[in-house]
């Protein structure tokens, strides 16, 4: 009896160490798509839905630099060396200028736009700042491109063939020149078809909500039968119809974060594939994947801690097999900072901080901070991702200055958002330990975010709606959370639901036709940035380019000119030394002076730009002008005026003033001022 009963309490004890050791690591059931083909298909299918008016919107912002004047893309495959060994800016610059401080490299959506132009860029033609830029290095014609970039009925206006083209530019070229470099006019001119690009992002758009639902479904295997409350698709749906998307989704431009986060995805689903498998195969797409996205954009980098994070939280795998599946994604890494310091001309591996701050506060909204203020303002940019995650009003592309004003440690908007921020961190940090889903969510949130929180180096502007596009998975995930799983069932868990649902898709579908052209977007941007002296800057050359200038009323052309005045006004106001507000104020009193306006308020008009800009082109180029046209004493007085009293006597710059005397002696060569002025200059 005793030997039976010992068995017996053996048997027992065996049995739960058996199954312990069974257990699989991970278990991915094999017939998911069949089972969650309408879920599925209801996300790709709302994706399109959601977006499809912006096929039809043009290029817009940013699209020029990465895209329509981009001279690797405008190579088609040809260009793709270039693309993937030279730094990002190049082909649009022309020359590596760094006025990004760290240095831009993401070429993989760059090297889409090329194959996209390789079978999609003669679809129309279209002059731009490119082409003017092009043609000048063309001897035969150097000479007539200024005449063409002037011209309202050629420039910026977009010709549907070759034929009504050639025959615009007839009227302004010889026609033994335009046939004799009819190739390279053509070729520079090649315009793709922005409804084509559109489209592709949308798909991708759609495809990554639907990775985004087979990687969540995964990790968060359904516990109950209701599809439409599962974490998994309640996440993936919140994520899809977020209004903070749209800037991704349609600006043209915002396919690298698109690619990024699809590769990121990617890079999960066959780490888990691995773990389930243990197949080489999903080892090597895992580190192609992130290769892949590391080349869309550098902050996929942050996932070398997200995914094992998820191997971590929601799989069975020993620490050994987690490692195993870093090794891939480490040897992506290294690839992809080797390619990147061959292509910027890095010091190091590491080196994400060469080449120079910029001082133009255009590009380093940071420039004119204390240090002090500086960390108050990001993280009060910080707390306001958060704001916009939950309630997202009102959104626009441009937080330039001072659309988010210098902060300071009093700002209790800055205090608030930093003991938010530390109290994710420390929740998320006692999380890891309990396998919390909501920490796993708020590290997913946090670290994508922090390479362009501006906390290490400047990217360029306080903000952006695109710089919360892979972090914002993590709030979809907490949110999701708390509907599928926390809050009572069924009526305030699907009341949230629902208002979210509605409250988000009416918001992005009135966003998305602020991106329809330039103009619509600058004024969805005057009218929720109005503190931006780059969207009033903006603002103001759209209109004059969009209206004033073709405008034949002249009532109403006074009218425009007076608008575009308020808002120059109104930019160096914000920002008294911004230069491109400071040569589109030049513009407008000269146009004031055409319409009858005195030559001696242009000339004072001039003189205020001067004082603070320096020197202006094309103030010489004008002064030329009006030396046919006005008494030569008043000319004779300016030049003075800023030659000897501003640049000798108030601001010392005697090129400067050396060059304006001179400029005068051109009006008045016997002058007995301006000769006292030049000898003095000289002697000097």
């Amino acid at each position: 009896m005793a030997k039976k009963k010992s068995n017996k309490k053996q048997n027992i004890s065996s049995t739960p160490q058996q199954v312990k050791t069974n257990l699989p690591d991970l278990i991915i059931p094999k017939d998911f798509w069949e089972k969650n083909i309408i879920p599925a298909g209801l996300l790709f299918f709302l994706s399109f839905l959601i977006y499809f008016q912006s096929i039809n919107y043009e290029y817009v912002l940013d699209d020029k630099i990465v895209y329509t004047q981009n001279s690797f893309v405008k190579k088609g495959t040809a260009g793709l060396s270039d693309i993937f060994g030279k730094e990002s800016m190049v082909g649009y610059l022309g020359e590596q200028k760094n006025y990004l401080e760290g240095g831009r490299y993401r070429p993989l959506s760059i090297a889409t736009f090329a194959i996209e132009h390789e079978f999609f860029g003669n679809d129309s033609y279209k002059i731009e700042d490119y082409w003017i830029k092009e043609m000048k290095k063309n001897s035969a014609l150097s000479n007539l491109v200024d005449k063409i970039s002037k011209d309202v009925n050629i420039k910026d206006v977009r010709f549907d063939d070759e034929k009504s083209f050639l025959l615009a530019l007839a009227q302004q070229l010889p026609n033994t020149k335009l046939s004799q470099n009819k190739e390279a006019i053509l070729f520079h001119a090649a315009y793709s078809n922005s409804k084509v690009s559109h489209f592709i992002n949308i798909l991708l758009y759609a495809l990554v909500v639907v990775l985004l639902f087979r990687v969540l479904s995964i990790i968060f295997p359904a516990q109950q039968s209701n599809w439409y409350l599962t974490l998994s698709f309640v996440g993936s749906l919140l994520f899809l119809l977020h209004p903070i998307h749209v800037e991704v989704v349609s600006n043209v431009k915002g396919r690298d974060e698109i690619l990024a986060l699809m590769c990121a995805l990617s890079a999960m689903y066959f780490t888990l594939k691995y773990i389930e498998k243990e197949n080489f195969l999903f080892l090597v797409l895992s580190g192609v994947t992130f290769l892949l996205g590391a080349l869309a954009k550098e902050h996929v980098i942050t996932f070398l801690a997200v995914i094992p994070l998820m191997t971590y939280f929601f799989t069975k795998s020993s620490f050994q097999k987690n490692g195993i599946t870093l090794i891939p994604l480490v040897i992506a890494t290294l690839v992809f900072l080797y390619m990147r310091k061959e292509a910027i001309g890095a010091d190091h591996l590491f080196d994400f901080t060469s080449g120079k701050a910029s001082t133009d506060l255009m590009n380093n909204p940071f420039a004119e901070m204390s240090i002090s203020e500086r960390f108050a303002t990001v993280f009060y940019t910080l707390g306001m991702y958060v704001k916009l995650l939950f309630v997202p009003h009102p959104l626009t592309h441009d937080y330039y200055p001072y659309q988010i004003p210098i902060m300071n440690w009093s700002s209790i908007g800055s205090i608030a958002s930093l003991l938010l921020y530390v109290g994710m961190g420390i929740f998320a940090l006692w999380g890891i330990m309990k396998k919390n889903i909501v920490a796993f969510g708020i590290l997913f949130f946090l670290l994508p975010l922090f390479p362009v929180s501006n906390m290490l180096i400047s990217v360029g502007t306080f903000m952006n709606d695109r710089f919360i596009f892979i972090s914002s998975v993590g709030f979809c995930i907490i949110v999701a959370y708390w509907i599928s799983r926390k809050l009572p069932a069924p009526v305030l868990n699907l009341s949230l639901f629902v208002i979210l649902l509605l409250g988000y898709s009416i918001k992005t579908f009135t966003r998305i036709p602020d991106w329809k052209d330039t103009f619509a977007l600058n004024s969805a941007a005057i009218k929720y940035s109005p503190n931006s002296a780059r969207a009033n800057l903006f603002m103001s050359t759209a209109l004059y380019k969009d209206f004033y200038l073709k405008e034949t009323d002249p009532q109403l052309k006074t009218e425009y000119l007076n608008q575009i005045q308020g808002l120059v006004d109104k930019s160096l106001n914000i920002y008294p030394r911004y230069n491109s507000a400071l040569t589109m104020q030049v513009i407008v009193s000269a146009q004031k002076y055409n319409r009858g306006g005195s030559a001696r308020q242009l000339l004072e008009d001039f003189k205020k730009v001067i004082y603070v800009k320096g020197e202006d082109p094309n103030i010489n180029q004008y002064l030329d002008y009006l030396g046919s046209r006005e008494d030569a004493r008043l000319l004779v007085e300016f030049c003075h005026h800023i030659g000897y009293e501003t640049f000798v006597q108030r601001s010392p710059n005697l090129n400067l003033a050396l060059k304006y005397i001179k400029l005068g002696l051109k009006f008045a060569p016997n002058d007995p001022l301006l000769l006292r002025d030049l000898s003095e200059i000289q002697q000097m």
